[in-house]
């Protein structure tokens, strides 16, 4: 019998409930919003500081980032180093869907810069205007920029570095015609550069073909990072059913 017009098939209404960790849900956009903020600005600001440490170093010729360039590699170091864990954290525990995208920016905008700053290295060393300690520079310069490369890489899950080599491969066969032509050409050469050109080329070719390869040399570093996010098992036990 249906008393007071009620259907028989009305479902009573559910008692909304207050969420669990309200707090919390509602603080997790805003939280991936300011680490996006302040991981995006802090590499940022250490790549900009690269360019025009190298622009100074090389164009400019300041004495004063020649004597200092340690600290002032520290101190980029530093600003990266906070940008680079705070965009890890960012995509592996809160997983921003928006970090990975800019971070492939920055790569490939890393990327130039490297191709510009070997460019205006070439240079210096085909003028053979510069003494070791520079040449040392130079390298410490390169390098640094280059492990900043490999960091952003790093950051972001199944990154291919291979499109990334060939920049890098065309500008090192363009350096090694170069050595070809100006130690057995040029009639004004100083034999004594030698060594430093054929160095900075082996370590450039070196670099881009393991990109190019992707032979997995950085593989350890990133299945530790993986171990360190991976989900961990829930502990809990559910009771057995009793018979």
């Amino acid at each position: 019998m249906i008393m007071n017009g009620e259907s028989p098939f009305h479902q009573p209404e559910p008692i909304p409930t207050p969420p669990e960790n309200g707090d919390n849900k509602v603080a997790d956009p805003a939280l991936r919003v300011v680490m996006l903020l302040v991981s995006l600005v802090s590499l940022g600001i250490a790549m900009l500081s690269v360019a025009y440490v190298a622009v100074q170093f090389l164009v400019f010729h300041n004495q004063r980032m020649r004597e200092n360039i340690w600290s002032i590699i520290i101190t980029i170091a530093l600003a990266y180093l906070i940008g680079w864990l705070v965009a890890l954290i960012g995509i592996r525990y809160f997983h921003n869907l928006v970090l990975p995208m800019a971070i492939n920016l920055y790569a490939w905008a890393t990327l130039a810069g490297i191709s510009v700053l070997y460019i205006a290295i070439l240079y210096r060393l085909y003028e053979q205007a510069y003494y070791m300690t520079s040449f040392a520079k130079y390298t410490v310069l390169m390098f640094a920029a280059v492990v900043g490369f490999v960091g952003l890489h790093l950051l972001i899950e199944n990154h291919d570095l291979r499109p990334f080599s060939i920049p890098l491969i065309i500008i090192a066969l363009i350096h090694l015609y170069l050595i070809v032509y100006h130690y057995v050409f040029a009639a004004d050469v100083n034999y004594d550069y030698l060594f430093g050109d054929v160095l900075f080329f082996l370590g450039m070719t070196l670099t881009s073909v393991l990109m190019l390869l992707h032979t997995g040399v950085l593989s350890g570093i990133r299945n530790t990072i993986d171990r360190i996010f991976e989900p961990k098992p829930n502990g809990d036990i559910q009771p057995q059913n009793q018979q």
